[in-house]
């Protein structure tokens, strides 16, 4: 295996065998077959068969019961609908990603200093982490939740009904065999491929902006290093100009490869903030009822999977937020990177080019939510506030039905 294949496969590895897993991995050495459309026709028809419909279908039957309702949009009904549109949107722009991947893939195939290429493998290194906590996270979470339907399902062998893997209503009898094994693996399945869309869009998209943001690190630093090679290997005019439209089409390239990530995502990203900052919401109101419920004693494993389901759903939100902020940051490094070098060593005429070059990293690479905000770690802690809002006024709510009750 060449450095670079074996560099591109570390960075890439955990997202690649999930999006491979669901159908919707952008293979660059070759085109898509008839079994991933067939993958892909099947992972989406699971979820919006076995869990979006039938769901969505019992949230209306049980609509006057507000803990009902946030408990099936919680559990799996709003999360399984996110992660259904991340598939939708990778799937849809597969052969933009392609494009994206194979630009990667040639970055790593270019001659690079020892010191350029230990930042590369340490930016790969790093997105191979946060690529297998964001599945790790997403895949203990469907764990989870199968260890507690199974020790539910042991726990009323007695009952007369038979409880499905989630609460849903289907338009046949779910109680006979083999009506209720097919619905139970069928909800179980979509639960899965949920899991797996979710996450793994997710690692895909922070592993491309990462790249990025190594590449532009790697172009600051030869542009520190432009005047002063400039000056101890007495080079013209004619061959610093050369040198520098040489960054200059660098930047115009990483520019154009973040312009496509954004272009890829930002309607998806919209979605699942709107989204995100409602479930977190209705994720903290599950988390106050479990722990006043006062029927009983306390539900401990209940709780600490509602605290970790909760935490795995706003890490994903988090993730966005940090390799944006990342992005952010390392795209007006460049502008700094102009003035740290030694400018002053440069004929007048030398130095007014960098000045354009200046005011072209003013502008920031951002990654929008339908271009109308710009994710940052600012915007994360404004959506935890909103959704925080959002909770006083539900237990408002709640406690105003209470009283109404009575």
């Amino acid at each position: 295996m060449t450095t670079c294949h074996a560099g591109f496969d570390v960075a890439v590895g955990p997202s690649r065998a999930f999006l491979c897993f669901v159908g919707v991995w952008p293979n660059p050495e070759g085109s898509e077959t008839t079994f991933e459309t067939i993958q892909c026709i099947i992972v989406t028809l699971t979820m919006i068969i076995f869990a979006n419909i039938a769901q969505t279908v019992k949230v209306f039957m049980v609509w006057g019961n507000l803990n009902s309702v946030i408990e099936i949009l919680t559990t799996a009904d709003m999360p399984i609908f996110v992660a259904l549109m991340k598939f939708l949107v990778a799937w849809y722009n597969r052969k933009v990603l392609k494009g994206l991947v194979i630009l990667m893939m040639e970055d790593w195939s270019r001659s690079y200093s020892s010191s350029n290429l230990d930042s590369m493998w340490r930016t790969a290194r790093f997105s191979r982490k946060l690529s297998a906590v964001c599945i790790g996270l997403a895949q203990g979470t469907i764990t989870a939740q199968f260890i507690m339907v199974v020790v539910f399902d042991v726990n009323n062998k007695g009952e007369a009904e038979r409880t499905l893997y989630m609460i849903s209503y289907f338009p046949y009898d779910t109680q006979v065999s083999p009506n209720y094994e097919i619905t139970w693996l069928g909800q179980c399945f979509s639960n899965i491929f949920a899991a797996g869309a979710f996450s793994a869009v997710d690692a895909f998209f922070a592993v491309l902006v990462l790249h990025l943001c190594c590449q532009l690190s790697i172009l600051r630093k030869e542009l520190v290093m432009l005047a002063d090679h400039h000056k101890k290997q007495g080079d013209n005019s004619e061959e610093f100009s050369r040198k520098l439209a040489r960054i200059v089409e660098k930047h115009e390239y990483f520019n154009s490869f973040a312009k496509t990530i954004e272009d890829s995502f930002n309607t998806m990203f919209l979605s699942q903030m709107i989204a995100s900052s409602l479930a977190l919401c209705l994720q903290g109101y599950q988390l106050v009822m479990i722990i006043t419920n006062t029927e009983g004693k306390l539900p401990v494993f209940q709780l600490i999977h509602m605290i970790y389901f909760t935490c795995c759903f706003s890490f994903s939100l988090f993730v966005y937020c940090y390799v944006a902020e990342e992005l952010r940051f390392e795209s007006t490094e460049l502008d700094y990177a102009a003035y740290d070098s030694d400018w002053y060593n440069l004929p007048p005429k030398d130095t007014k080019l960098l000045l354009l070059l200046m005011h072209r990293s003013r502008k920031p690479l951002e990654i929008t939510a339908g271009k109308f905000c710009a994710f940052s770690l600012r915007l994360y802690c404004s959506i935890l506030k909103t959704s925080g809002g959002y909770l006083s006024m539900l237990l408002a709510v709640k406690d105003r039905l209470v009283v109404e009750a009575d």
